[in-house]
């Protein structure tokens, strides 16, 4: 049973998870231009692809932004997370060969070493931010169900992979829980907070547009 789901995750799963969110993201993105041309059809006027580009590169790049340097903590963290949580998936040795062996992506892996570290900082960065959550009232105000849930998905996430890398008792089960959790939110980034990935690149483009193309400032 365990073998067949395992088959099934790698293969189509995965592929159904990928398909998911590719059309998810479409959707959503579709709505989102569409009230943006309702309600904000000028933005296309002034839309400057240099100050967008500007603008998303420093805000890109840790410490750029003055927002940034006013919170060194969580800007540290923060990086250090999304090194994690973007290389990870790419680099790492077994997600690597899962990748060239499906004929998807054919790229280099990371010393074992340097994935391990990620994965332990990635931990801690979500310890982090899931305190942060629970203990400063101005975030836990905010703070919805799915913002735990999501986090919790992440934890689970990183910590199956720390227990299937070091074959602890479980391993083969936590290998599996693995690939189900990352499935799962590779399925669920056009639905949760994760839609970032592609809101933030307009959102700041907007942004980065009208301050640097009309009003002659910084947005960073």
């Amino acid at each position: 049973m365990s073998h067949t789901l395992y088959a099934f995750m790698t293969g189509l799963g995965f592929q159904l998870a990928l398909a998911i969110c590719l059309a998810g993201t479409l959707f959503k993105l579709g709505l989102f231009f569409k009230r943006v041309i309702k309600k904000d059809a000028a933005f296309l006027t002034f839309f400057s692809f240099w100050y967008a580009s500007r603008s998303i590169l420093f805000h890109l790049i840790p410490f750029a932004s003055r927002n940034s340097r006013l919170n060194p903590q969580m800007t540290t963290i923060s990086t250090i997370f999304h090194a994690a949580v973007i290389t990870l998936p790419l680099f790492y040795s077994a997600h690597a060969v899962l990748l060239s062996d499906s004929g998807i992506l054919f790229l280099p892996r990371f010393p074992e070493i340097v994935s391990d570290t990620l994965a332990v900082a990635g931990v801690a960065a979500l310890l982090f931010f899931m305190g942060r959550r629970l203990l400063l009232r101005d975030v836990r105000f905010i703070s919805s169900l799915m913002d735990y849930l999501l986090l919790g998905s992440l934890m689970v996430l990183f910590s199956s992979a720390l227990w299937a890398r070091f074959q602890m008792p479980g391993f083969l089960l936590a290998s599996l829980i693995h690939i189900i959790a990352g499935n799962l939110l590779i399925a669920s980034i056009p639905f949760t907070r994760l839609s970032h990935i592609f809101y933030m690149p307009i959102t700041r483009g907007y942004a980065g547009s009208e301050f640097g193309g009309v009003r002659m400032v910084k947005d960073w």
